[in-house]
């Protein structure tokens, strides 16, 4: 098997590609202002619905990978998938709303990072540390979104976008940093041995 294969099959090909996603976002929501962002909400609600079925499917193998039972990874991604919903399906929602919904989302994401933070020591004790500040950086933005809403000094969209940006970072330089591929379990290891 070609290193570009392994690679592809590999669980840091994920973290990659999440990262590119989470950028993807960050820019997106760079380009709205806080109008023209309740206009274009089912974007980010697709979006949260994806990751929220990703979090679900890969909590098995989450759990193997940090000894954690991994509710909270269970019940996150029913909130992302439920957020989604919210978001493709009402258009009604004014900025306050919005705010509410992406600080509940991004308080979320924030908890369930710090369960993972034991398998980022194992990738770089550097990483580990960047990793612990960007999470608590994203738990204070959800906080801000959901409590002060749109009277914040930044504006709704600048804060999602920053939280994008610091979590697609995370995640694309735990894929590049990750080469021993860690987070496969011994279990899925010792079957690609057999193969």
């Amino acid at each position: 098997m070609s290193n570009t294969t392994k690679f592809l099959k590999s669980y840091r090909f994920l973290q990659v590609v999440t990262g590119v996603m989470y950028f993807f976002m960050a820019i997106l929501a760079l380009k709205y202002t806080s109008n023209t962002l309740v206009e274009s909400i089912q974007i980010f609600g697709a979006f949260s619905v994806v990751k929220g079925i990703f979090e679900i499917v890969n909590r098995a193998n989450i759990k193997k990978r940090t000894n954690h039972n991994q509710y909270s990874s269970f019940a996150l991604g029913i909130v992302d998938i439920v957020i989604g919903i919210i978001m493709i399906v009402n258009t009604s929602l004014d900025l306050t709303a919005l705010a509410m919904l992406f600080g509940i989302w991004f308080i979320g994401d924030a908890v369930i990072s710090f369960f993972m933070l034991d398998l980022a020591k194992k990738i770089s004790e550097i990483y580990y540390y960047v990793s612990l500040i960007i999470y608590l950086i994203g738990g204070v933005i959800g906080l801000v979104l959901l409590i002060a809403g749109d009277t914040t000094v930044a504006s709704v969209p600048t804060l999602i976008s920053i939280y994008f940006l610091l979590f697609g970072f995370v995640k694309l330089v735990g894929g590049m940093l990750n080469r021993r591929d860690i987070h496969v379990t011994n279990q899925t290891h010792n079957l690609k041995k057999r193969l």
